[in-house]
């Protein structure tokens, strides 16, 4: 993927995210700055989501631990897991939140 397709796929995902998670979990704030997709939970917690041009790579970044996501095909998938990033969000979220959130 090319610099430029990189950055509109990115920005373009983070923009998704962020409607689907004020939609599905509304107590969640959420802020997007810059390729920088921030989630303040209820807790006090933070879940920071954020592009990394060098490694073409979307990193998530939050107390259950870090994760690294590639585009695979159509999706961004954990590099280790292979789970696709939406569905990784909604599992955090549900768990954090105590209820089932769904972003895919």
């Amino acid at each position: 993927m090319n610099p430029q397709s990189f950055a509109v796929t990115v920005e373009s995902t983070l923009d998704d995210l962020q409607n689907r998670i004020e939609a599905d979990a509304p107590e969640v704030e959420c802020d997007l700055v810059d390729s920088v997709l921030t989630l303040l939970l209820p807790d006090g917690g933070q879940v920071i989501i954020n592009r990394q041009e060098a490694a073409q790579q979307i990193w998530l970044a939050c107390s259950d631990g870090p994760a690294r996501f590639s585009w695979q095909g159509d999706a961004w998938q954990d590099s280790r897991t292979g789970e696709p990033l939406k569905q990784a969000v909604g599992r955090l979220l549900s768990l954090r939140l105590g209820h089932p959130v769904s972003l895919g």
